[in-house]
């Protein structure tokens, strides 16, 4: 009946245009010299370019020490509404897109909201099995928490564990959905949340690494299939939307963190954007629109249903399940101990990492620690797997977890890097001492060679031998019990043949040293993702030939043009870009690293001990 009178409504609704009219006006004053601001047609908003007091904020400039102004101030054009009466005759197709107007136009949720991880190469068959993952999505679990904090109706659906999803039978008319992006969803992602608005969502909200690193590029999209971008992890973004939306204009929201205008720059996670980023979250929290514990939520791991925890840990079980003292107790999930990685004191990242937020280094209270050990003991949760980037150098994270009692009777898995299992062989034994035994540390080790671990993806700014450092972070981890899971990338900038051989001689090594203390190693491409430093290739030409040059080869400009340039404001990188990545910076082609790849695939598939890599999971039963 609800949705007899719902259409009813919307029917007469559907009958009045409601036109969005741009005043040519800016919302409010721009100070300054008039021949520094000037108008983005595109985005409706005006610039100010005047490299003085106009600007938001400034950081430290690396090599002088000297104030260096970054972001200009951006004032959006106001906008009127009109309304007026369309009598024409009814067609079934302009029945079906003014119901989605009129939706849109009214704009008032009914207090429900729908989140859904998306993953577009999910259930993909193997050997005419389809494939799940083993862990449960930490992300949409913390922001349902939130939401049901705020007083709304919550529905978690991830894709990852349960298959792709059912818009039509998810989605309801006056919803709010909101979808987790990461790069192999993105495209997908755009694809559900148009089928939302046809389906009746009020609003469309996206958020995760993806959507923050292509915020501009998702607000642009012709048919606004998305109304509002998050462009941090910040908690109390998320709870002063759902405080406010609906209430007010969508376009008068001003939430630090919330795009709903493009904002007229891409971020990314090369150096320059991290510094500006980090300024700009300082300055937030000295005018305390955030605090330092706003990223740290005990989640309420019952917005899951009991048969989506079921299926979670049997498809844990089904890989590791022989890893462990009792393997049809073992219950697995995401915890977040900490955030951000602790490479990155000066902005310096790896030049593939195409994770947001990297550099926003957070050190949770021992109140929040405890309040999560004790809601993940409840749960009857006994092998944590902690997502927080490098975690593993965080000493004072470590010894909280110690000084509360945290312990995890079936283990933990942790992110580490070899330097810090090179230099710091005290803290293995420390992160032990919270499990009952098994403690797996994953790290990007990405090459045996010496060059490309310096110029090709850089592992550290710091002096000596990086290949010395991974050995020796290997048989730090030998020598303590603990176990290793490790990646190597064949395709850094400049990998040739003989690079490729040293990799595969270190993995070899390692096979020898770790024996059944290996988990996996796990060998890929040099995955371009947007976000990353290494996706200023898609802006900076100066910066391609530089890469090139470390292959030995030369790139003309209108080369880059075509195979790098037209594609900057693609949502997802085109196979194509890979393609010419192995053609313009590296000395091998994409199918020899491929070859590469399926030699440690086949070696780690009779490897002792070994579990499948990727965290993939063939369904049981």
């Amino acid at each position: 009946m609800i949705r007899i009178i719902i259409t009813l409504l919307l029917v007469a609704l559907s009958t009045f245009e409601v036109n969005v009219i741009y005043t040519g006006k800016p919302k409010w004053i721009l100070w300054g010299n008039p021949a520094n601001i000037h108008y983005d047609a595109r985005s409706h908003v005006w610039i100010n370019d005047n490299p003085k007091q106009e600007y938001i904020f400034f950081v430290m400039d690396s090599q002088d020490g000297r104030k260096k102004h970054t972001l200009p101030e951006r004032v959006p054009e106001t906008r009127r509404h009109t309304i007026r009466f369309n009598p024409k005759p009814w067609k079934h197709e302009d029945l079906q897109a003014d119901i989605q107007a009129s939706l849109a136009s009214i704009a008032v949720p009914n207090r429900k909201l729908k989140l859904i991880n998306v993953e577009h190469t999910l259930n993909e068959s193997v050997a005419g099995r389809a494939e799940y993952r083993i862990w449960p999505h930490l992300g949409i679990l913390t922001v349902g928490t939130v939401a049901e904090q705020e007083g709304w109706e919550v529905t978690l659906y991830d894709e990852l564990i349960e298959g792709y999803a059912d818009m039509e039978r998810i989605v309801e008319p006056g919803d709010v959905v909101g979808l987790s992006l990461v790069v192999t969803g993105i495209e997908r992602g755009i694809e559900l949340a148009r089928q939302a608005k046809r389906l009746g969502a009020s609003y469309v909200i996206v958020g995760n690494d993806s959507a923050i690193f292509r915020a501009d590029q998702i607000i642009r999209l012709p048919d606004h299939p998305v109304d509002a971008v998050f462009t941090s992890n910040s908690l109390s973004a998320v709870r002063q939307f759902l405080q406010t939306v609906g209430e007010v204009e969508l376009t008068a929201l001003d939430i630090p963190g919330v795009a709903i205008l493009p904002r007229g720059f891409d971020s990314s996670n090369e150096p320059q954007n991290i510094l500006a980023e980090r300024e700009m979250n300082r300055q937030l929290l000295r005018k305390g629109q955030v605090t330092s514990q706003d990223l740290f939520l005990v989640p309420n791991f019952g917005l899951y249903g009991k048969e989506y925890w079921n299926q979670v840990w049997g498809n844990y079980r089904s890989v590791f399940g022989h890893k462990h003292h009792d393997p049809q107790g073992v219950k697995n999930a995401i915890a977040l101990f900490a955030q951000g990685c602790s490479r990155t004191g000066h902005g310096d990242v790896c030049s593939y990492c195409s994770i947001a937020g990297v550099a926003d280094i957070r050190i949770p209270s021992r109140q929040y620690l405890e309040r999560l050990i004790e809601a993940y003991r409840t749960f009857g949760i006994n092998y944590v797997f902690n997502a927080t980037d490098s975690v593993y150098e965080m000493r004072h994270v470590a010894q909280l977890l110690k000084d509360i009692g945290a312990f995890f009777q079936e283990g933990l898995e942790i992110y580490g890097r070899a330097w810090g299992l090179a230099h710091q062989p005290d803290l293995i034994e420390k992160w032990i001492s919270l499990t009952g035994g098994r403690l797996l540390i994953n790290v990007g080790m990405d090459s045996g060679n010496e060059n490309i671990l310096a110029s090709g993806v850089i592992k550290s700014l710091a002096d000596g031998s990086r290949v010395d450092e991974n050995r020796k972070a290997v048989r730090n981890v030998a020598s303590s019990g603990a176990h290793l899971h490790y990646s190597l990338i064949f395709g850094s900038p400049g990998e040739t043949r003989k690079s490729c051989e040293d990799s595969i001689a270190f993995f070899e090594w390692t096979r020898s040293v770790l024996g059944s203390q290996l988990d996996q190693c796990e060998a890929d491409v040099f995955w371009l993702c947007h976000g990353s430093p290494a996706s200023r290739v898609f802006r900076d030409y100066d910066y391609a030939t530089r890469l090139a040059s470390l292959a030995g080869k030369a790139l003309a400009r209108n080369v880059w043009e075509e195979r790098f340039y037209r594609h900057r404001d693609s949502l997802a990188i085109p196979w194509e870009c890979e393609e010419a990545w192995y053609e313009c910076f590296t000395s091998i082609t994409l199918s020899e690293a491929q070859e590469y790849i399926a030699h440690v695939t086949r070696a780690m598939a009779t490897h002792d001990g070994a579990a499948r890599g990727r965290d993939y999971a063939f369904r049981p039963g």
